[in-house]
């Protein structure tokens, strides 16, 4: 009997030890083509862009991969080609699951009627595309936002960088909502 309890308690502790690591799914991996920032003397969007995207996509349910692979799957210029066909080939050369790429166009300050308060106007345009192997969901969009505001309202924030992490969060939630 002592045998058969010995036999019983080994089997017992070999499926709590390995049913937990049966049922997890191995993690994406996802490549992060770096932000074509086409914006001078603008280095608060890059830093925005990949803020955003470690905040989103967390380890162990997403696995980036490594700066230098992505780079060289990119090539030594700036992304300008966001089809679904270039995104392919850096998921093929780079072996991932899902590719995440995006450009900042045009931030331009400038006030569109000097007659009334000083104003601040948001000029951005650019390009977010990403592409899920797993699902062979690719979306593309280009982005346009020509917002004005009063720049009393902006004394305590920085309202340019604010709209683009805004812009960025809304583009990061279509990657992981479902068709």
């Amino acid at each position: 009997m002592k045998k058969f309890m010995n036999f019983v308690l080994m089997a017992v502790l070999a499926v709590c030890f390995v049913l937990p690591a049966a049922g997890k799914a191995e993690a994406a991996k996802l490549a992060v083509v770096p932000l074509a920032n086409h914006v001078e003397d603008n280095t608060t969007a890059s830093m925005i862009y990949m803020e955003e995207i470690m905040d989103r996509f967390k380890f162990p349910e997403f696995d980036m991969l490594a700066e230098d692979v992505v780079e060289k799957a990119v090539g030594a210029k700036e992304i300008s080609d966001f089809s679904k066909a270039n995104l392919e080939r850096i998921a093929r050369e780079t072996g991932a699951d899902i590719v995440i790429a995006m450009s900042l166009d045009t931030l331009d300050e400038k006030a569109l009627f000097p007659r009334r308060e000083p104003t601040l106007q948001l000029d951005m345009t650019g390009t977010f595309a990403f592409l899920n192997q797993n699902t062979g969901r690719y979306y593309s969009n280009n982005y346009y936002d020509d917002s004005e505001i009063e720049e009393a309202l902006t004394v305590r924030s920085d309202w340019k960088s604010e709209s683009f992490q805004r812009t960025v969060i809304g583009y990061l939630k279509k990657v992981t909502k479902a068709k």
